[in-house]
């Protein structure tokens, strides 16, 4: 991995960095440049090589169209095939449907069929029938483990740039949900490191090498590739979004909000352009635009997100979301992808609104937030948000209501799918010691309160912090520092607010909890120091935020003294 860069580096390059304007021209056909020797005709090969870009970028619908004029301009050209088979399989997104496997087994055929194959391009044939064969029967993740084996084969006997870089993606696409540990992760980013210093420019090299550092200890490795990767393919939506995991991660949220306000911007264009329904907007890239939003206190910019994806949501004339499985929701609850229709839609009004509300404080209205799919982790989130808000406004009896319930399904145990997931239950435990702390808070029982929420805390540290907008809506320990500010245990809620930081960086609220804190044990100049840390977060928030205006107040008394 790439040496770890110091925090003042870290902190002194995000002040200075820019990406492409969000106001310049957008080429739409700059997906990035990639070269593999098929066995096709010159224009079909040249063809194939933007639809591997394409892939390599997670592009699958223009991937699929890309190869799919790959195969008209050489019908025996076993790659195409491979190509659009391919184009179904989306790691670290949800898994095809039934007629998406189809689809994709009927072009393994046409693959296999095929006169134009070297024994490379056989190999490849190989791997991707692995994928698909007996879909059916076979379980996604079996499958997935399979196809990662046939890669690691491929590569043993083909130990070129493409096959190295596929491999490593499959060790990435066969890690269970959740799973401990990042010795898989360092195993993939070894292969991609050896192509991306060959070629800075390889879009897979700097698309991958991003998945591999999307975690606490390797993040602080993957700055500077998240900032090549745009500028290596500034057409693709996903490619301008990508660099937000990491900015998100290391709470550069300028960054990130401009990275994905052109991810936004770009995927607006190209479905213009397309002529295709609005659905297929990145409505994941408006998700991370709209907590980098939260983020900075522009919070009546996030609305305006919020209206968005709720008028898409309101126009989708069929609303059944896709089966509760513990794939999906341990998706879910880890801030993937999600492809499908509605979910993709679905899935993102719904932490949107909720991530809105719970940050603001908009109590009235998170009572009434809709759920909008009927699944587990949707039900837990919306017990757990109704219980703290009903604690907000002193309504013991529906608090405690409300955590019982959620306590119920998070212990609930039986035939449905959801309960086998181990990381899902952990996060729904989590919600379930939140909402009885706050039904206990709600009560006058300050003792269990607390106990719960350090409970929740706890159990939060023992898994991976999350790349995505944290799940669930408020980091545990931030949470703690408030009940524990509210109690007046300004020390210790200190002390919880520090060590939110450390899993969440730069979250802002963090920063003025400890702020407030000091001011109230009589800490001036550490209060003085984290207002003002404040202050340059929320340097451009909305200027009615009581925060900015308390931080503002604490800072002219100081001032001079």
């Amino acid at each position: 991995m790439r040496p770890i860069l110091s925090a003042l580096v870290l902190l002194l390059s995000s002040l200075g960095y820019s990406q492409h304007e969000h106001s310049a021209p957008l080429d739409l056909t700059k997906v990035g440049k990639v070269n593999m020797e098929i066995s096709c005709t010159p224009a079909a090969s040249a063809e194939f090589d933007r639809g591997l870009a394409l892939l390599h970028n997670f592009w699958y619908l223009r991937a699929h169209e890309t190869f799919l004029a790959t195969a008209k301009l050489d019908p025996e050209c076993a790659m195409a095939y491979w190509g659009d088979a391919m184009t179904y399989n989306h790691p670290f997104w949800d898994a095809p449907s039934p007629a998406e496997e189809a689809a994709a087994w009927a072009s393994v055929e046409r693959a296999a069929a095929a006169k134009h194959q070297s024994p490379r391009e056989a190999a490849y044939v190989a791997a991707v029938r692995a994928l698909y064969q007996d879909a059916a029967a076979v379980p996604k993740t079996q499958r997935d483990i399979r196809y990662r084996d046939a890669m690691a084969a491929a590569f043993a006997q083909f130990p070129d740039d493409e096959t190295r870089l596929f491999y490593g993606l499959s060790i990435l696409g066969s890690l269970p949900e959740g799973v401990a540990g990042f010795e898989a992760q360092e195993r993939a980013a070894a292969l991609f490191e050896v192509v991306y210093k060959k070629d800075p420019q390889h879009p897979g090299a700097l698309h991958y090498l991003i998945h591999a550092d999307d975690d606490p200890v390797h993040a602080t490795s993957g700055l500077q590739v998240a900032r090549e990767y745009a500028a290596a393919a500034p057409g693709v939506p996903h490619a301008l979004h990508m660099p937000s995991h990491i900015f998100s991660r290391l709470g550069y949220w300028e960054e990130s909000a401009r990275t994905n306000e052109n991810a936004w911007h770009t995927s607006e264009l190209d479905v213009a352009r397309a002529h295709d329904p609005t659905t297929l907007r990145d409505f994941h890239s408006l998700n991370y635009l709209h907590y980098a939003y939260l983020q900075l206190g522009r919070y009546r910019d996030a609305r305006k997100l919020t209206r968005i994806i709720a008028k898409q949501y309101a126009a989708i004339p069929d609303k059944r979301t896709a089966p509760d499985t513990p794939g999906l929701q341990a998706r879910h609850v880890r801030g993937r992808t999600i492809y499908a229709l509605p979910d993709r839609v679905a899935y993102g009004y719904f932490d949107m609104l909720a991530r809105e509300l719970m940050e603001t404080g908009e109590w009235k209205r998170l009572r009434e937030l809709p759920l909008v799919a009927p699944s587990r982790d949707f039900v837990a989130m919306q017990l757990q948000l109704e219980t703290m808000a009903a604690a907000a406004q002193h309504d013991a009896p529906a608090a405690r209501t409300a955590a019982a319930k959620l306590a119920a399904l998070a212990n609930a145990r039986g035939p449905h799918p959801f309960v086998d997931h181990p990381f899902v239950l952990k996060m729904m435990a989590i919600q379930a010691a939140q909402a009885e702390a706050f039904a206990a808070r709600a009560a006058g029982d300050d003792t269990r309160a607390l106990a719960r929420l350090k409970e929740a805390a706890a159990i939060e540290d023992g898994i991976e912090s999350l790349s995505q907008p944290p799940y669930p809506a408020i980091p545990a320990h931030e949470l703690l520092g408030n009940m524990l500010l509210g109690m007046g245990q300004n020390d210790e809620a200190r002390e919880q607010f520090t060590v939110a930081l450390q899993r969440t960086p730069n979250r802002p609220l963090a920063i003025y909890g400890i702020a407030r804190a000091s001011e109230l044990l009589g800490d001036k100049a550490a209060a003085a120091t984290r207002y003002a840390e404040f202050m340059v977060v929320w340097q451009h928030a909305d200027d009615d935020r009581p925060e900015l205006r308390h931080a503002r107040a604490f800072l002219a008394t100081t001032a001079g003294k």
